[in-house]
């Protein structure tokens, strides 16, 4: 009968021995697959909200390019009208900054801006449209104020406004301010919040 005992607990102590590794091999392969799965799940957010903010970001940057553009090309226009030969060089600005159509087009896209935002941007770009309509208005004030005659007759050049080296600046800061708003954005926006 001890032999017979003795078998039997062998088998049981062989049986724990054996069970106990898998028991533990079990638990921490459910463990393991949990995390896997958090870990996934994280990922999977991320991804979603990376597209999502992409998603989100790309009228922003579409507006703040048009900006960017209708800018470049008045300043592009009122260079052009300054070089354009001998003459009343303020007389062809004022033509430029009185055009109709270009009015309409950086009304437009101020407007984009400010529903776009963020603050800073906004500030921005009402800096750059503020020097071009305070160029306007000097320009106006000099050409009705009849003084380029006085000047011609005396054989004085005119220079260039100095709002036109003022627009540049502006506009940079304004694409400066543009970019930080997409980078912040986009940084805090692509952090997946942890789960615990």
């Amino acid at each position: 009968m001890n032999e017979q005992w003795a078998g039997v607990v062998g088998a049981v102590a062989g049986g724990v021995l054996a069970g106990v590794p898998a028991l533990l091999s079990a638990s921490w392969s459910r463990s393991s697959q949990r995390e896997q799965t958090q870990a996934q799940q994280v990922i999977m957010a991320g991804q979603l909200q990376s597209a999502h903010l992409l998603q989100a970001m790309e009228p922003r940057r579409r507006v703040y390019g048009d900006f960017v553009a209708t800018v470049h090309r008045t300043r592009a226009k009122l260079f052009e009208a300054w070089t354009d030969g001998p003459g009343d060089g303020y007389g062809r600005l004022l033509l430029v900054l009185e055009d109709e159509e270009l009015i309409d087009q950086l009304e437009r896209v101020r407007a984009q801006v400010a529903l776009e935002g963020p603050e800073n941007v906004v500030e921005a770009a009402d800096n750059v449209i503020d020097v071009i309509s305070a160029m306007h208005a000097r320009i106006h004030s000099v050409v009705e104020s009849d003084i380029l005659a006085e000047f011609a007759a005396h054989g004085e050049t005119v220079s260039i406004p100095p709002e036109l080296a003022e627009l540049k600046q502006c506009l940079d800061r304004m694409i400066t301010a543009a970019r930080e708003a997409l980078a912040q954005h986009g940084a805090a926006a692509l952090l997946p919040a942890l789960q615990r």
